[in-house]
């Protein structure tokens, strides 16, 4: 299975592209479902056609979906949302409200991640590609393999326990249910998933990600710290989708003359910024892109006669190697500054955090004995030398180290 996930800011057109890419694909031969997990689902109007929360068939080999949350509740999630739902209304919370309120932030998200699953157990198509929402909520998407990893090792163990220990004590004079153990199977099989996904996401033959782009300042800047912050999830960013340029023989009688002369420019920085990365590029449409015929157009635009599903690279974002003896992680994050990166090793784990994001690195067991002792960039990387025998202080302070 071949899975294509179009993110960056929003506006830029990932859903017509991520459609368009879907057509294309299907008319190679591939069986193909293109699946919208952006709340504010656009790919219905681009397609022209309604979409419900399962597969709807739009041409031969070519399906579509819309992720509805209430969907997955009733038929993903019976035994969490029937929890949530009797807590909800032990605490005066009834009907409807009670079943709005059992949906919580991300639930879209983490839904797409099981189809993800789905179809790479069953087999079911040949290409998944993902319409995604803005660059924020898709890194949560995409880093939520890695952050419930966590969360199941730190918390959900204890807080099994604790229960079991609430349902024989105070378990029996509350008002509130406590979870059942249907619930606690139930987070166990989504942890087991998770497990699957991560190992889907992370491999460059199966799974890239392309970024959507427009000749403008706000969006690059946008796009190169998407572009960073995969790489550090370890995902291979494969592609840019430069989308909306004007034509270079401007009809208008000079009326966006200004405006070509800055898409030349914006064209000079993408080139600086992302090359070598494959680019395909797609000119503005005269009239609003919707329906199969303007998405087989842009598909001319982008891919012309070669394969949509194609993978134009495979570099990973994170490798280990030994250079000169020295054991080395290495880790992609371009764009990035020396001062913006901090790293420190806990037990057999390197946290890197790059601003706001960070990430806990597992090591193997050779390097999870050693010291990270010396951290430098080298074209566009992040190499950090592990050496001597076992660490020996643990502490975040004792072991933090900047990247010089």
């Amino acid at each position: 299975m071949r899975v294509i996930i179009y993110t960056g800011k929003g506006g830029v057109g990932k859903t017509s592209v991520a459609a368009a890419t879907a057509l294309r694909s299907a008319q190679k031969g591939y069986k193909t479902i293109v699946i919208s997990t952006d709340q504010a689902h656009s790919l219905a109007d681009s397609l022209e056609t309604p979409l419900i929360g399962t597969p709807k068939n739009i041409a031969p080999n070519f399906d579509a979906m819309e992720v509805d949350v209430l969907y997955e509740m009733e038929h993903r999630w019976r035994e969490i949302d029937k929890y949530i739902t009797e807590f909800l209304s032990s605490q005066g919370i009834e009907g409807v409200n009670a079943k709005e309120m059992a949906v919580w932030p991300g639930m879209e998200l983490l839904s797409a991640l099981f189809y993800i699953w789905e179809y790479y157990q069953t087999k079911e198509y040949d290409v998944v590609i993902l319409d995604t929402a803005p660059t924020g909520e898709t890194l949560r998407l995409l880093s939520f393999p890695d952050v419930s990893d966590w969360y199941f090792d730190k918390i959900y163990k204890v807080l099994k326990n604790m229960v079991r220990v609430a349902r024989l004590t105070v378990g029996r004079v509350m008002s509130a249910p406590l979870p059942s153990n249907d619930l606690f199977e139930d987070i166990e099989h989504i942890r087991q998933r998770m497990m699957v996904v991560k190992e889907v996401l992370s491999d460059p033959n199966i799974t890239t990600v392309r970024l959507v782009v427009n000749p403008e300042r706000m969006v690059i800047n946008e796009t190169k710290r998407a572009f960073t912050y995969l790489s550090l999830y370890n995902l291979t960013v494969e592609a840019l989708i430069i989308n909306r340029l004007l034509p270079e023989n401007d009809e208008t009688g000079g009326y966006f003359k200004e405006k070509l002369a800055e898409q030349r420019y914006y064209m000079q920085v993408i080139d600086e910024s992302f090359s070598p990365l494959k680019m395909l590029k797609a000119t503005q449409f005269r009239t609003e892109l919707v329906g199969l015929a303007s998405l087989g157009i842009l598909a001319d635009m982008l891919f012309g006669d070669s394969d949509p599903s194609e993978i134009y690279t495979k570099e990973k974002a994170l490798a280990i190697f030994s250079d000169k003896g020295v054991d080395t992680l290495s880790i992609k994050l371009p764009f990035s500054q020396k001062e913006q990166v901090e790293l420190y090793k806990a037990n057999d784990a390197l946290i890197v955090q790059v601003g706001w994001y960070k990430r806990s690195v597992t090591l193997p067991y050779t390097l999870s004995r050693k010291e990270a002792t010396k951290a430098e960039f080298k074209d566009g990387r992040l190499l950090i030398r592990f050496t001597g025998v076992e660490s020996i202080g643990n502490n975040k302070e004792d072991a933090k180290t900047k990247a010089t």
